[in-house]
């Protein structure tokens, strides 16, 4: 049965709100925070972007936090223009800056989305934990309020002394709807089962201006509290509106249909207080198995992008060149592979043709030994050096995504590098990244794996080099070290009008 589930729901998905091409109404900006978190961000980041993007109702940025063990006091993204706030974080507690304007910002009608583990976060900080009405964990207990228990046909405060937070284990559960007149779950099943995930239990706080949208039933079977659990919620933050959803533990809960038409149609109604998205079709919830449909990442999805052009035809290296040293460069089963030699200089891989304003958008395989990087806008100085703006790319924890000033004596182009605690995970040890730059004339903004690192504006480099070579390097390194390795696939360009 989960399986004729399956098949019928994606079948069905391509007309539902999941994916609503030529969707009408303005665009709202969402700011997703990640970074740190006891559950892998790095995975599910992606899949919420995409999941969000595919509605066509909202463009996504992401800012993420410095890693674990790292100071976050810095840490200050802007939300001025911001419609609403995801967050998939859960780790140290942000600087006085970062809570006072986001506290400000919810308070003064900005909307929030707290994503599974978010609700474990910050149990010291007053203002948040009115925000998310319940959470769990980090020594929450009777102090921090109450529990919300299901009592007839309404959820009440329960002060009973004990733990907040806790979950039985994995499994797929049957979702019950208690407000079926609110936006986000209007035209929605009464029941459903839900993917494969952590049923939250025992979740408390002040539960002040809560409405539990949606329950289910934590059954001691599976190791549950024999109590019907609040999982979808909403709350009143000053002029602000918040969703708390308790789902979207892993790849395979995010998976669920159920988890990702409850995001959207949330996502739009904190940032707005109505849900415009269509209502999906009703078999896409079933009361007998939950329905999957797998994402795939934006970032990941490859192929030919509408206006861009392939600089490799992953067969030859007809169209580029090399300038400088002696690395090796083959194709090699569809990539462009560089390998180091020793006593070589940096080594440069470059296309014959020269770009001005552009998207360049390229996959990225790097061995952790080795520093690599992608030149924008360069040439060779009269020395036959080859020179310009490069963006980093290195092995985490790093600095890739940052431009740096190959051979220009300008050093880093980007601020951040300048100090150590910029360092950050986006890329992915050991395995394929993507990289997006976007070069408009002075500014260039670069992003790894759709997570947003470089946005800056520099008049001198612009000024000597409005455009350019892009080449792909391997850098030289040390005496009986090596040989390393990096390799690059589906590079693609798309040159950008001159007119604004």
């Amino acid at each position: 049965m989960k399986h004729t589930a399956l098949a019928r729901g994606l079948a069905l998905l391509t007309a539902s709100t999941l994916s609503v091409s030529g969707f009408a109404a303005e665009k709202l900006d969402v700011l997703l925070i990640d970074g740190q978190n006891n559950h892998k961000w790095q995975e599910t980041t992606p899949l919420l972007v995409t999941i969000l993007e595919e509605t066509g109702r909202f463009d996504v940025t992401v800012a993420t936090s410095p890693g674990k063990g790292s100071d976050v006091s810095a840490f200050a993204p802007s939300f001025d223009g911001v419609d609403v706030v995801v967050s998939n974080y859960n780790g140290a507690v942000w600087g006085e800056k970062m809570r006072t304007e986001f506290a400000s910002y919810v308070r003064e009608g900005g909307g929030f989305v707290s994503v599974h583990a978010a609700n474990n976060a910050f149990p010291q900080w007053p203002e948040y934990n009115e925000m998310i009405g319940v959470g769990g964990w980090g020594g929450r207990n009777e102090k921090s309020g109450p529990y919300l228990r299901l009592r007839g046909k309404s959820f009440v405060q329960d002060p009973t002394p004990g733990k907040g937070g806790g979950h039985g284990s994995r499994h797929e559960f049957l979702v019950e709807v208690r407000e079926p007149n609110h936006p986000i779950m209007k035209g929605l099943p009464l029941k459903w089962m839900h993917s494969e995930d952590e049923l939250y239990d025992r979740l408390r706080g002040p539960a002040a201006h809560v409405t539990v949208l949606a329950s289910a039933y934590s059954d001691p079977a599976t190791k549950g509290t024999g109590e019907h659990e609040p999982q979808l919620m909403v709350v009143d933050y000053g002029k602000g509106r918040v969703f708390h959803t308790t789902f979207g533990h892993d790849a395979r809960s995010i998976a669920g249909a159920d988890f990702q038409v409850t995001l959207q149609r949330g996502t739009e109604w904190a940032a707005t207080g109505d849900v415009t998205l269509p209502a999906p079709a009703a078999e896409l919830f079933s009361e007998e198995a939950a329905v999957y449909r797998e994402v795939t990442p934006a970032a990941d999805a490859g192929g030919a992008d509408e206006g861009f052009t392939n600089l490799f035809d992953g067969k030859t290296l007809e169209g580029w060149k090399q300038m400088n040293g002696t690395a090796k460069y083959t194709v090699d089963n569809g990539t462009i592979r560089g390998v180091t030699a020793e006593g070589s200089p940096n080594s440069f891989l470059a296309t014959e043709d020269q770009y001005e304003d552009f998207e360049l958008r390229f996959e990225v395989m790097v061995h952790d030994s080795l520093n690599s990087g992608v030149q924008i806008r360069s040439r060779n100085n009269e020395k036959g050096r080859f020179f310009g703006p490069q963006v980093e790319i290195e092995a985490s924890p790093g600095q890739s995504g940052y431009v740096y000033g190959e051979a220009t004596g300008l050093g880093w182009l980007s601020p951040e590098p300048q100090d150590r605690k910029h360092a950050h995970e986006h890329i992915r040890n050991g395995a394929w990244n993507q990289y997006r730059i976007l070069a408009e004339g002075p500014r260039i903004q670069t992003w790894i794996n759709g997570r947003k690192v470089a946005d800056l504006t520099h008049e001198e480099v612009f000024k000597s080099h409005p455009k350019g070579h892009v080449g792909l390097q391997v850098h030289s390194i040390k005496k009986g070290s090596g040989p390393f390795d990096v390799a690059w696939r589906n590079v693609r360009i798309k040159e950008l009008d001159e007119s604004p």
